[in-house]
């Protein structure tokens, strides 16, 4: 009796563990510990988008959150610099 071929997987992890291995890119600093309590954000994003954060987190060895800490953080520095973490 032959097995039923398996679903594949929604993100091959292997594949992606194997990519980490192949080059080890410099990863960034870890966040320090916030000074200022952590508090719960929720938003909407496009599917595609959410997909690769994902990915991107994973790749990274971080978590979502964190890349969106520093995504928004760079985002404000860049284009709102009057509005210090001050």
């Amino acid at each position: 009796m032959s097995e039923a071929p398996k679903k594949p997987a929604r993100f091959d992890l292997r594949a992606i563990r194997q990519a980490k291995l192949e080059a080890e890119p410099a990863l960034p600093e870890p966040l320090p510990e916030p000074e200022e309590k952590l508090v719960q954000f929720g938003s909407h994003m496009l599917a595609g988008t959410k997909r690769r954060l994902k990915q991107a987190a994973a790749r990274e060895g971080r978590k979502q959150y964190e890349t969106l800490h520093e995504a928004v953080a760079e985002y404000l520095a860049r284009h709102h610099p009057e509005l210090s973490e001050d």
